[in-house]
C-alpha cells in the first residue's frame, strides 16, 4: 500500500491519526459487507463455468500442452520452464531454464510444442536473451531468440538455438516491444511474431528487418521455406510472412481452416484482431496521424475487429486495451460458450477472459464479444481433452464447466 496520500500524522504515526484510522476501519468494514451482500456471492457465471486454480506460479505468462496432458508454463522474468503433470502436480524443479534479459515487456514470452512431439520430443522458447547483462541499466540491450529443447523424463536437454541472428534491441528503448509469440500452424512451420522494438529505428514497413513482422521460418533450423511471400525479392528478409505491426503478441490458427487470428498492440487506440494472410501489409506505422482516431485508416489490410475499454470506442484517444494471447475453444467441451475465439484482455484495473463469437461465410466477423470470466491477464491456451486453461500474475487456473438443470 502507497501511505504517500495519508494525512502526514498517519505516515509519522501520530496518534492524532487515530480517529482517521477508526473511520478508515469502519468505511472497509461496510465495503466487505456491501461486497458480500450486495453483490452477492453466490452471483452465476452467464456461461455456467466455475473458475478453479491448477497451481500458483510466478508471472506463468506463456502456457502450452503437450499432446499427453502435461502443461509447461513459462516464467517470464525467471526464465524457468516448469510442469504441470496431467493430474495437476507442479513439478518441483524446472524443465528448463534460460538466461533472460527482463525489464517491462521483456523475458520468456512464448513457448511451443512441436507437432511432432511424440516422436521427437521437442518444445521451443522464445526469449529475450541478455546480451549485457552487467551494463548499467541505461546500456542494457537484448536479443530475441528461439531455443529448441529435447524433453527426457520432464528435462530439458540438448539446448539447440533455433533463431539467434535477430536484432539486438535499441538501447534507447529498453523494455518494450521485442517480446513475441511462437507456435505451430496447420502447415507444420513455426511461426514467430516479433515486435518493433518501440524504437523509430525500426521500420515495420521495411522488409529487411525482421522487426514488426510474423515470420515463418522451417522448425529445425529457423530457415525460410520456398514458399514464404518474399522469397527471392531483392532486399527482403525470407523468413518474413506478414508485416506491418507494432506489437504483435499472441496468434492462434483456427482448428478448421488454419487461418491465422492474430492481434497488434497500438499506443493509444485501435487495438486490432486481423486475419493474417501471407504477404500482407497491416499497416503500421502508417495508420494515420497520431493518436490514431480513425481505425481503418490508409489501404492496407484492416483488422476485422476493434477493442476498446468499457463506455469507449476503439477509435477513442486512449481506448486502447491490452490482448496478450487468445485460442480457440471448441463448444463440444464447453457447449454453452459453443465455438469461439477467447482472448485474454487486460487494462489498468481488469484482466477478462472474453469470448469472441465469429461469423460469416469466411470468419471475417466477429458477432459477439462477452466476458467469460474476469482474472485472465497473460495466457490462455487449451489442454488435449479441451479444457479451457489461463493465467494471471500469481497462477494458473481452469473453467469447468458446471451441469446445469432442466429449469435452467
Amino acid at each position: 500500500m502507497v501511505f504517500k496520500h495519508f494525512p502526514a500524522g498517519l505516515r509519522r504515526g501520530n496518534h492524532c491519526a487515530a480517529p482517521f484510522v477508526g473511520r478508515l476501519v469502519a468505511l472497509l468494514s461496510l465495503v466487505i459487507i456491501l461486497l458480500a451482500f450486495g453483490c452477492g456471492s453466490d452471483e452465476k457465471n452467464p456461461f455456467g463455468v466455475r473458475s478453479e486454480i491448477v497451481t500458483a506460479a510466478a508471472y506463468p505468462i506463456a502456457l502450452a500442452f503437450t499432446p499427453d496432458g502435461r502443461l509447461f508454463f513459462g516464467e517470464q522474468e525467471t526464465g524457468n520452464i516448469r510442469i504441470v503433470t496431467k493430474d495437476g502436480t507442479l513439478l518441483p524443479d524446472p524443465f528448463a531454464h534460460v538466461d533472460v534479459q527482463i525489464g517491462l515487456e521483456w523475458g520468456v514470452t512464448g513457448l511451443a510444442i512441436d507437432p511432432d512431439f511424440g516422436q521427437n520430443r521437442y518444445i521451443y522458447v522464445y526469449y529475450t536473451q541478455a546480451v549485457n547483462p552487467q551494463a548499467p541499466m541505461k546500456e542494457i540491450v537484448a536479443r530475441p531468440q528461439v531455443t529448441r529443447f529435447t524433453e527426457e523424463q520432464n528435462k530439458g536437454v540438448d539446448p539447440k538455438v533455433i533463431m539467434g541472428d535477430l536484432p539486438v534491441t535499441d538501447v534507447a528503448h529498453p523494455g518494450y516491444n521485442a517480446n513475441g509469440r511462437i507456435g505451430f500452424g496447420l502447415d507444420g512451420f513455426l511461426y514467430i511474431s516479433v515486435g518493433d522494438y518501440d524504437s523509430p529505428s525500426f521500420n515495420p514497413q521495411d522488409l529487411s528487418m525482421p522487426q514488426g513482422k510474423l515470420l515463418r521460418v522451417n522448425k529445425d533450423d529457423g530457415s525460410p521455406p520456398p514458399d514464404n511471400p518474399f522469397i527471392g525479392q531483392a532486399g527482403a528478409d525470407p523468413r518474413v510472412f506478414a508485416y506491418g505491426f507494432r506489437e504483435p503478441f499472441g496468434f492462434a490458427f483456427h482448428p478448421g481452416t488454419g487461418k491465422i487470428y492474430g492481434t497488434d498492440n497500438t499506443p493509444v487506440s485501435c487495438e486490432e484482431l486481423n486475419i493474417i494472410n501471407s504477404g500482407a501489409n497491416y499497416g503500421y506505422p502508417n495508420v494515420g496521424q497520431f493518436p490514431f482516431a480513425d481505425c481503418r485508416f490508409g489501404n492496407h489490410t484492416h483488422g476485422i475487429h476493434f477493442f476498446s475499454k468499457k463506455d469507449t470506442q476503439p477509435e477513442s484517444f486512449l481506448s486502447n486495451t491490452y490482448i496478450s494471447d487468445l485460442a480457440f475453444v471448441s463448444g463440444s467441451k464447453y457447449p454453452t460458450i459453443g465455438d469461439a475465439l477467447l482472448v485474454c484482455e487486460s487494462e489498468l484495473e481488469t484482466h477478462d477472459l472474453r469470448r469472441l463469437t465469429l461469423g460469416g461465410e469466411s470468419l471475417d466477423q466477429v458477432t459477439a464479444d462477452d466476458i467469460v470470466v474476469k482474472d485472465c491477464k497473460l495466457d490462455v491456451a487449451i489442454s488435449p481433452d479441451g479444457t479451457i486453461v489461463y493465467s494471471n500474475e500469481k497462477e494458473i487456473r481452469r473453467l469447468v464447466q458446471q451441469e446445469t438443470s432442466k429449469g435452467d
